[in-house]
């Protein structure tokens, strides 16, 4: 009888937080998209491309986002994974543990935001006009502002470099004292991932 008074209480305190539209991540969807619409800004400011329209978030628990970056992997994983995007849905899917009220988990969402740049950024240039006479000028044989073939396999390390300096310049913005040690990193670990071919 205790267990089931126990189970009520504890659905009578779940039902209420659905009601109030409060998902994973600690936050309302309204306060959520302001945090996106911020951190936009803020990325676009740090750039000279247009920001993109803003993409889908979601929630996962750890198994699926494990799933969602390494499929071919059957055991867990022995690292968290804090967040991913996915270019094909336009979505950034993160930990559903995540405490989005927090500066240091915000700034997950930031660093998938920064592969939704990134990725608008290659289809921006691409429907650029293009020079004939640079065109014929390149010995890589790839059009002005979209990368040589096989290029995307050798720039992730830099793609995913550039999301982590992103997200720490970000972090050092909005106050935090030692942005690379909230994330636990150094500098040595983070130019091994800029140069890391995938």
């Amino acid at each position: 009888m205790q267990t089931l008074l126990l189970l009520l209480a504890l659905l009578a305190l779940v039902v209420p937080m659905a009601a109030a539209g409060v998902p994973a991540g600690g936050v309302s969807a309204q306060a959520l998209g302001q945090l996106l619409r911020e951190q936009s800004a803020w990325l676009a400011e740090q750039s000279d491309d247009p920001a993109p329209e803003l993409p889908g978030v979601g929630f996962e628990r750890q198994p699926a986002l494990q799933q969602r970056c390494f499929p071919d992997f059957r055991e867990p994983l022995g690292v968290r994974i804090k967040g991913a995007y996915d270019p094909r849905e336009a979505r950034i899917y993160l930990d559903a543990a995540l405490d989005l009220a927090t500066r240091l988990d915000q700034s997950y969402l930031l660093h998938e935001l920064v592969h939704h740049f990134q990725v608008h950024r290659v289809r921006f240039r691409e429907a650029e006009p293009h020079d004939e006479a640079s065109e014929e000028a390149r010995s890589d044989g790839a059009r002005p502002g979209v990368p040589p073939a096989g290029a995307e396999a050798r720039s992730r390390g830099r793609l995913e470099g550039e999301a982590y300096r992103l997200q720490l310049r970000w972090l050092e913005h909005v106050g935090v004292a030692d942005p690379l040690e909230a994330l636990g990193l150094d500098d040595r670990t983070l130019q091994i991932i800029e140069r890391s071919l995938r």
